[in-house]
């Protein structure tokens, strides 16, 4: 049917095909995107939510911790299986079946009774939100340039982060108004009608609408290794030995972790404990953190491709700029003025958002067939490192709480030198890794 509709007019001149696909691909990855920015509301709620979850299921620290961190174990393992699903069965199919959990999910944790199941629900919401990036993944490969990649990634990611900007203040005031049940049960059906959507509009491919490629558009010539099947096992193992998978993949893990953690968990409980904030004036100075997020997706991944022709480079300095935002804080963790304290938040959204050209810089040392997998498996690195740090970073507080559950100062010391020698780490991995350099007419 959709094929009909799409089609329509002259389905023989080239021009005429060669605009539709490239008009229908900005369909099929725009809806992806609109359905990661609810993923992205859905991940970061409870980090504005974290009273009221105390408050309904009288849980710690600690607990609250694993709410936050338990949308990301399953969403972080399944990343490689999600990979290898997306590249065996396509992005349409695979994206649906999974969106369906996830709204499920989404549900469970909104009506949940007793905390083990609201647990479960947000298990489920994580474990079906895991085949996002990778299935954007492959709309991009098949329906956009190489040398767009990175690009696509920041803006990908920007559209994402818009949700995590609606997460703070505006989610604040949402449960104000209909509570913490009706905001999150709204966004659970809002993905069950998103999975239909996927389904009935997203296309693998332009040959699917009969559309040409966008390599037959460009008159590119096609490489015979890229149109050969690949067996798993061998495009697997072709990944792991890769090396930029290990050094990005732990430069992943300890930057975006500390990202992660920051965002979807500590800022909440620093102001509010450290500063004495309100929750509502602790998720206003987490919307400049979203705020940096949105513009340096936006702008770090085109910079790359477009502007400093150097993957590694941005990543490289933008962590050393981000490392900045955590000596401030080891230096002076409490006291800072508020328009300091505003710059901090965007600061740390902003260059943490280098990481999106990693995306790029190791796709570029994989088997095309294994595009999927490749960014499953580095993917994987990212989330298991947000959910660690995040799981940690409660077990820390929790450790140092008192008797009323307010963590004293000296535990928010311990998970600020945590971040930075972190950051440190994460600057050393990015630093051993290779790129191909990149040229202004390079595709």
């Amino acid at each position: 049917m959709i094929r009909n509709q799409s089609t329509g007019g002259d389905n023989t001149d080239p021009r005429a095909l060669a605009r539709k696909t490239l008009t229908y691909r900005w369909v099929c990855l725009g809806l992806l995107s609109l359905v990661m920015l609810v993923a992205f509301f859905i991940r970061l709620a409870p980090a504005v939510a974290l009273p009221n979850l105390r408050d309904e299921f009288v849980i710690n620290v600690a607990q609250l911790g694993l709410v936050t961190s338990l949308f990301m174990w399953p969403f972080a393992l399944m990343q490689p299986v999600a990979g290898i699903l997306t590249d065996a069965f396509g992005a349409r199919r695979t994206v649906t079946i999974f969106l369906i959990m996830a709204g499920t999910g989404q549900l469970l944790f909104a009506l949940a009774p007793t905390f083990p199941l609201a647990l479960a629900g947000r298990a489920l919401a994580g474990f079906g939100f895991s085949v996002l990036f990778v299935g954007a993944s492959m709309i991009m490969a098949q329906w956009f340039r190489p040398r767009e990649f990175a690009t696509l990634t920041g803006l990908w990611t920007s559209v994402g982060n818009i949700g995590a900007l609606t997460a703070a203040a505006p989610l604040g005031f949402l449960i104000a108004q209909i509570g913490w049940r009706g905001s999150f049960g709204l966004t659970g059906l809002t993905v069950l009608a998103l999975a239909l959507f996927v389904f009935t509009m997203v296309r693998n491919r332009p040959a699917d609408l009969g559309f040409p490629s966008i390599a037959e558009i460009d008159n590119a010539p096609k490489l015979p290794s890229a149109s050969l099947p690949l067996p798993l096992r061998q495009g697997v193992t072709a990944i792991l030995r890769e090396r930029n998978t290990w050094l990005l993949g732990g430069y992943g893990f300890t930057l975006f972790g500390t990202m992660t953690m920051t965002q979807g968990f500590l800022a909440v409980p620093y102001m509010m404990d450290v500063y004495h904030f309100s929750q509502q004036q602790a998720a206003n100075y987490l919307t400049l953190w979203a705020v940096g997020l949105i513009i340096g997706c936006s702008l770090w991944g085109f910079a790359a491709d477009r502007v400093f022709m150097t993957r590694k480079g941005v990543v490289f300095w933008g962590a050393i700029v981000y490392l900045l935002l955590w000596l401030l804080l080891a230096i002076q963790p409490e006291g800072l003025p508020s328009g300091v304290l505003l710059l901090a938040m965007f600061w740390g959204g902003f260059f943490a958002a280098t990481w999106i050209p990693i995306y790029a810089q190791l796709r570029d040392f994989i088997p095309p067939q294994m595009l999927s997998t490749a960014m499953g498996v580095l993917n994987m690195f990212l989330w298991l490192g947000g959910a660690l740090y995040q799981q940690v970073s409660g077990l820390i507080l929790e450790g140092f709480a008192d008797a009323s559950g307010e963590a004293p100062m000296m535990a928010y010391r311990v998970v600020i030198w945590l971040a930075l020698a972190s950051v440190e780490v994460s600057i050393v991995l990015i630093g051993l890794s290779t790129e191909k350099r990149l040229t202004k007419g390079s595709i």
